[in-house]
């Protein structure tokens, strides 16, 4: 049988046979080049340690901030969340009472850093 005649798996088949010894070899070769690239990295690429500010950590007990008891306040938002709603808003409602904090204004729950959430409209 001539060679342009032999189906694809057995040319495979004849190449792996012939060039066993190079294949390992760029086995070998490409998986130490892998694992060097991922211990190299991981070193090169790693970040530096957090360091926190002692002075930008919240006092949990500022009571101006964080308000655990319910008030007739127009607006509420979670300490775990970023929107606020109208008090009387069913959304609000499923807020937990540990976390909620009440605030007169739009104006003071934006320059709190909270979004008013448009679907109590």
């Amino acid at each position: 049988m001539e060679p342009h005649q032999l189906s694809i798996l057995t040319k495979i088949f004849y190449f792996v046979k012939k060039n066993k010894l190079l294949l390992i070899f760029s086995f070998l070769l490409i998986s130490a080049s892998f694992a060097l690239g991922i211990i190299i990295g991981g070193q090169f690429f790693k970040r530096p340690p957090l360091i926190i500010d002692k002075d930008l950590i919240l006092d949990l007990n500022q009571e101006e901030i964080f308000l655990n008891q319910k008030t007739e306040k127009g607006y509420v938002a979670s300490l775990k969340g970023k929107y606020y709603y109208p008090i009387d808003c069913p959304l609000a409602k499923n807020l937990s009472e540990k976390n909620k904090i009440y605030f007169n204004s739009k104006e003071e729950a934006e320059n709190n850093g909270y979004i008013y959430n448009n679907r109590c409209d």
